[in-house]
């Protein structure tokens, strides 16, 4: 009867960890869905690029939380593209928070508040994140969102973008230099070399 008992034993366990490396196996991860979801937009299938994207970034993947946000904005779905937006931009992420404040300027789903925005735009801009600084730049050379207009800070925004290697940013500041716009003076060899920088980008690719 041990014999018996135990050989029973060693068959569960051997059955229950059978189970256990199957479920393993077929278990997907958030790459696997990101990856799905990939290649159904690749297709121009986007209900289930975002049916995918959902599943990871209900996994909390920030840049899936952010790729849904995007299609369901472009999908005029503004409420749930905020919602995913705000969830991402809570954990500090630079493009949600650009995202996010894009929907506040719009005012789509969600109420206009370019204070908001500027809050979430100038985060974002410290964060380095390009879209944003070209957004905080142009929004003190014109006094947007609230803004008096203010070319030191205009200029501060631009020389963070020129060390990001920004080519929007370079080639701001370049034209800037060259025509003497910005507060700046007139000075050929800083524009110059600012137009280095820019044929050095472009050479690059970024």
């Amino acid at each position: 009867m041990r014999l018996k008992h135990s050989f029973n034993l060693k068959t569960i366990t051997a059955s229950l960890l059978c189970l256990l490396f199957s479920s393993t196996a077929n278990a997907e991860t958030v790459q696997d869905y990101v990856a799905r979801a990939e290649k159904a937009f690749d297709e121009s299938d986007i209900v289930s690029a975002m049916a995918w994207y959902r599943k990871a970034a209900e996994a909390s993947y920030i840049p899936a939380q952010i790729r849904l946000a995007y299609l369901l904005d472009k999908s005029e779905e503004n409420e749930e593209a905020v919602q995913w937006y705000r969830k991402a931009a809570a954990q500090g992420d630079a493009e949600a928070e650009h995202g996010l404040a894009r929907m506040y300027v719009t005012g789509e789903g969600i109420t206009q508040d370019n204070k908001a925005a500027l809050r979430l735009f100038s985060s974002s801009a410290d964060k380095g994140y390009a879209p944003a600084i070209h957004v905080m730049a142009a929004a003190c050379e014109k006094g947007e969102l609230g803004l008096r207009v203010d070319y030191e800070s205009a200029r501060a925004w631009l020389e963070k973008g020129v060390v990001l290697n920004d080519h929007w940013s370079v080639n701001r500041l370049a034209r800037a230099y060259a025509n003497g716009e910005l507060g700046l003076r007139i000075d050929r060899q800083k524009a110059a070399q600012l137009e280095k920088q820019l044929t050095q980008i472009s050479r690059d690719g970024n």
